[in-house]
């Protein structure tokens, strides 16, 4: 074949897989829509504000077993597999060592939930919920979803979690009948995630001929050390993100943590189509490196993102009435408030998660995730001494640092040159 048809031949190809790939996550995050705009409402109606407020402070507190348990592998092992996608030797090691590492780690996770619930009375009274909201570790200690976005296999990743998630939600309705059967919630759909996580190593496996082997313990301190930067980064990141959730309902109340919830889902509803770009570009870029391709997605993102926020801020007393049932201001003016960090979003997600992280930068990486952590931490106490804590000043914390983030990555990619056409 003629060098220049082979050319045209490869790029119909990377395309193709590019669409499809977005177009499987798309599914996927569609249908998770759907069965948030069902379940949520539903909750509020059969559990009230209060118990669905509880069960969102459950899963904030075990948000931050799964970041530990993740470890940044969802960042590091995605880039491992996109690069030894062809070498099956290499490619074995890698999912060997990240399965065992997240299992581990999720088995000490376990052990210190535990000693909190024994520790702490108002972990302790409700001490079912929290065991039981741990199932979702668990999924994310097996679900190889890494593995998946580095192959470039998005379909399994949409027709396992869609499924499973379905089928959760159904078991929800039909079984959750009155405000004593809310222990039902974690147990239906923490089985579905780990059912959909268990499916999932069954076809990796099946599907190819990787081999699950026991490594050496030097070689799973090797990937442990060497993902410390990406962890720290995660943990830096994602600390902030579901604070303010326990902040509330440790200082406001319950109630406040459920209205606050609805705002900040529905704008992680907007925030879907970057999670969608996001993993679908990463692998691609990984690999070819193609600036002029990221500066393209890069507008079209920023045009989205005017949309979005247009959209969210004209129809946002609507969604909040849909959701709960009731009017509620402080949900509203939340959610606009929130909205705006879609716009540094866009700027961190291709200045820092995706240049940053395939020129394997992990300590300017981690020191921009770092950054904004330091500046949350200090702007909370802040309005805490001064007196001005409450749902507004903890959205406003949260733009401010997304921004501050934003413009950190800009700089150091312009610094570097990364973003440039050569």
């Amino acid at each position: 074949m003629l060098p220049g048809l082979k050319y045209i031949k490869y790029n119909i190809l990377n395309k193709r897989i590019l669409i499809e790939n977005f177009t499987f996550l798309g599914v996927l995050h569609v249908t998770n829509l759907i069965l948030f705009l069902i379940t949520v409402p539903f909750l509020f109606k059969v559990l009230g504000s209060r118990l669905y407020g509880l069960i969102v402070f459950a899963q904030a507190l075990v948000a931050y077993f799964s970041i530990f348990i993740n470890y940044g592998f969802n960042l590091s092992a995605t880039r491992d597999v996109a690069i030894y996608r062809d070498d099956e030797v290499k490619l074995s090691e890698i999912i060997s060592s990240v399965i065992t590492l997240k299992v581990i780690l999720f088995i000490i996770s376990l052990l210190m939930m535990i000693i909190l619930t024994i520790v702490f009375y108002n972990l302790r009274i409700h001490r079912e919920l929290f065991i039981l909201s741990m199932l979702m570790c668990l999924s994310e200690a097996l679900f190889p979803v890494w593995y998946f976005q580095g192959m470039e296999r998005m379909k399994y990743i949409t027709y396992l979690n869609a499924s499973t998630r379905i089928v959760a939600v159904i078991g929800v309705i039909l079984f959750i009948k009155s405000e004593k059967d809310y222990l039902l919630y974690p147990i239906l759909m923490g089985t579905g995630m780990v059912s959909g996580s268990l499916i999932s190593l069954f076809l990796m496996f099946s599907q190819s001929r990787i081999q699950f082997r026991f490594q050496p313990v030097k070689q799973l301190i090797s990937y442990f050390s060497g993902n410390l930067m990406y962890f720290l980064s995660n943990v830096s990141s994602q600390v902030y993100a579901y604070a303010n959730k326990l902040i509330i309902g440790s200082f406001l109340g319950l109630v406040e943590v459920a209205y606050y919830d609805i705002a900040e889902k529905v704008v992680n509803i907007l925030r879907v189509p970057y999670s969608l770009l996001g993993q679908t570009i990463f692998p691609k870029y990984s690999r070819d490196r193609n600036v002029n391709f990221l500066k393209k997605m890069f507008f079209l993102t920023m045009i989205m993102t005017v949309f979005l926020l247009g959209v969210l801020y004209i129809f946002s007393d609507e969604v909040v009435l849909l959701l709960t049932g009731s009017e509620n201001y402080n949900s509203v003016m939340t959610m606009r408030i929130l909205s705006l960090t879609l716009v540094p979003l866009s700027f961190i997600m291709y200045f820092g998660d995706i240049v940053l992280i395939t020129y394997d930068r992990k300590k300017e990486y981690t020191f921009m995730k770092f950054s904004g952590l330091l500046l949350y931490i200090t702007l909370f106490l802040t309005v805490k001494v001064i007196g001005s804590l409450n749902v507004f000043s903890l959205a406003v914390i949260t733009v401010t640092v997304e921004y501050t983030i934003a413009f950190y990555a800009y700089y150091l990619c312009n610094r570097h040159n990364w973003f440039r056409v050569s």
